[in-house]
């Protein structure tokens, strides 16, 4: 990966339907889980009412999980 792409892939803002599609969890649990610091919070780009995850930060609590469940 070049670093032009790394940094575009760093800087990637996910909406919360890419977020579920990617963690294949669902919207409550995201929130339980972000609730007792377990998944990455969003930020809020464009407004207070529009949420985005960054998405290099939800690929690494992805990566986490594997290797959790791995051992």
């Amino acid at each position: 990966m070049t670093q032009e792409s790394s940094l575009t892939t760093q800087n990637t803002l996910m909406r919360i339907r890419q977020v579920k599609e990617a963690t294949g969890i669902s919207t409550s649990q995201i929130y339980r889980l972000m609730a007792k610091g377990l998944f990455p919070t969003p930020i809020h780009p464009l407004g207070s009412r529009i949420s985005a995850w960054i998405e290099s930060e939800v690929q690494n609590w992805i990566a986490d999980q594997i290797e959790k469940h791995r051992k």
